[in-house]
């Protein structure tokens, strides 16, 4: 099976089964959540003890936190990525396979 890999304007690229997990979690947890936006986020240290480690997570924020220029479309879901996640995911590739995300470079 080939990996079908997508890009944003931003230089964040994703793998379509990133983009299948991210659908499904929204379908799962959406009615628990009206009026809020799934919040995307991403660690990563330069410099110090924990340098070279890195750090993901998805929750749920509500719509009034979540700018709209910070908004991105991930395949059918609308998403929050803060601007300094977003630079850190520049040029790297979010994946799910098949159990965990993982974020290659």
């Amino acid at each position: 099976m080939a990996l079908v890999l997508h890009r944003l304007r931003s230089g964040l690229i994703y793998s379509q089964a990133f983009a299948d997990y991210l659908e499904s979690k929204h379908n799962i947890e959406r009615l628990g959540h009206q009026g809020d936006v799934l919040h995307l986020d991403y660690v990563r240290c330069g410099q110090g003890d924990l340098s070279g480690q890195e750090w993901w997570q998805l929750m749920w924020i509500s719509g009034w936190q979540a700018p709209t220029e910070h908004r991105h479309q991930i395949g059918d879901v609308e998403v929050y990525i803060p601007k300094q996640a977003m630079r850190g995911l520049k040029n790297r590739m979010l994946h799910f396979d098949g159990q965990n995300v993982v974020v290659k470079r």
